[in-house]
């Protein structure tokens, strides 16, 4: 076997090792048999199999028992303590979204993007009409989330034009007003240079705005209400609750990064 060869199988093994492991974490706390993880990620049975006990041999997965199958292992809770991953900006953020979800009852998130993908770092729901669960490792919603669409307007143009061609391909959803390749260049200056978003999705309102890091932007604030609970001046308080929230995110994130 040449080196291409083993290369492409290595990456193949890595590939199914880590859709078993973000369909068992996905799943938590519910567990995952063998068969079903197969069948979902389209696996050989035998693979899936073998895959599962070698990541159960270095306590990435444990195993509950045969009828009801396998969870995350401590490896995995380990990894992300240690890892620490956005350590100084959440420590900035996480009580002001707490605090500001509490304040308005509405569901209050923060994200950033990665790799074109979003990705929810801390969610906070204080919202008594509606259940949210945000279980997925990432999200392919750039183009019909608040935080997506602000997370992209911050992006260079090539790379606005990549996301978007990629979001098509993948058939997610689009707002209307972002379908077209030949506008969205124009639009998405538009929430730039408004500095946030906010819109009637469907049944929600949704919010976003800019967390930056010194002068750069860095993650989106966003929230969400239902249409059926927003009014005027609800709107002009979610609007200043936010903006004042993120504002204050963005001022504690900068200290924690002054070099005397």
């Amino acid at each position: 076997m040449n080196y291409q060869a083993k290369h492409t199988q290595m990456k193949n093994a890595i590939d199914k090792a880590f859709s078993i492991l973000e369909q068992i974490v996905v799943s938590a706390p519910e567990a995952c048999l063998p068969l079903t993880l197969a069948q979902k990620l389209n696996l050989n049975r035998a693979t899936c199999s073998r895959l599962i006990k070698q990541l159960c041999d270095m306590d990435y997965l444990l195993k509950v028992s045969r009828n009801q199958g396998y969870v995350p292992g401590p490896k995995l809770l380990a990894l992300n303590s240690i890892a620490g991953f956005e350590r100084q900006l959440l420590a900035a953020a996480q009580p002001v979204i707490d605090r500001c979800a509490e304040a308005l009852g509405c569901s209050v998130l923060l994200a950033r993007l990665y790799n074109r993908r979003r990705y929810v770092l801390y969610h906070r729901n204080c919202s008594a009409d509606m259940d949210i669960h945000l279980s997925r490792p990432y999200y392919n919603d750039l183009f019909c989330t608040a935080t997506g669409l602000l997370l992209t307007a911050h992006l260079p143009e090539e790379e606005r034009l990549a996301c978007w061609q990629e979001q098509m391909n993948l058939g997610t959803e689009f707002l209307p007003e972002y379908q077209a390749k030949s506008k969205l260049s124009r639009n998405l200056d538009a929430i730039k240079e408004r500095g946030y978003f906010d819109c009637n999705r469907d049944s929600q309102w949704i919010y976003a705005y800019p967390v930056f890091k010194g002068e750069s932007f860095h993650a989106a604030l966003g929230a969400s209400i239902l249409s059926k609970s927003h009014n005027a001046a609800y709107h002009r308080r979610i609007g200043r609750t936010l903006k004042q929230a993120a504002e204050e995110i963005s001022a504690n994130f900068a200290h924690q990064y002054i070099i005397e």
